[in-house]
């Protein structure tokens, strides 16, 4: 299976979560959501690495329900197991009194063969 930001923004959707781009979420943090970002990826020869960082939403007046939704959102994630490894997170949970959210990420990998650097 191919794996693209577009096809895990679309499987997270089909499995109930609340998905956006970067700057498409607004107002408050009245339920939990995920900001999908692309981090970019790297090449070494023709293996190319992409990494998907999940940044986590979660209401402040629900904190105690915070570690059940990441911890839910990584075993939706994991059939998707080797084509989207999990290289780092969850991280440090912030709070973030804008939006009134917890924040923490899980950031994924996902290594393909690089259409690029071939002959």
């Amino acid at each position: 299976m191919s794996m693209d930001w577009k096809r895990l923004y679309l499987y997270l959707k089909e499995h109930g979560y609340d998905v956006y781009s970067m700057g498409q979420h607004k107002g408050k943090c009245t339920a939990p959501y995920i900001v999908l970002c692309n981090n970019g990826s790297t090449r070494t020869g023709v293996i190319e690495y992409s990494l998907y960082e999940l940044l986590l939403y979660y209401p402040t007046a629900e904190y105690s329900n915070f570690e059940s939704y990441i911890d839910g959102i990584e075993k939706a994630l994991n059939p998707l197991f080797p084509t989207l490894k999990l290289t780092d997170g969850p991280g440090v949970h912030y709070l973030d009194t804008d939006i009134n959210a917890y924040m923490t990420s899980l950031t994924y990998q996902v290594q393909k063969f690089s259409a690029t650097n071939r002959v």
